[in-house]
């Protein structure tokens, strides 16, 4: 319930930050830990070594999968109401 004022106003901010909390999460489910940011030279580890580095980027990214997928779903419960996020 807004209390007063421009009713469109408040819903505008709401609408922004709530945009502003889905590219935060975005931002951090797509975000990689420093050490598997970039992948070895194959020469510096090995093919054994650059394999496990794949996995547990993919594994990372499998975790933070629902995060991804909240956010999707935030933007086309808004969409039903005419707000769309790009």
């Amino acid at each position: 319930v807004a209390l007063g004022g421009d009713s469109s106003a408040k819903l505008s901010n709401v609408i922004d930050e709530l945009v502003k909390f889905r590219t935060k999460v975005r931002h951090y489910a797509l975000a990689l830990p420093e050490a598997a940011e970039t992948l070895p030279v194959e020469d510096d580890v090995g093919a054994k070594g650059q394999k496990e580095q794949k996995e547990k980027r993919r594994q990372l990214m499998q975790e933070r999968k629902p995060l991804l997928e909240a956010c999707d779903s935030l933007r086309k419960d808004l969409a039903a109401f005419g707000i769309h996020i790009q």
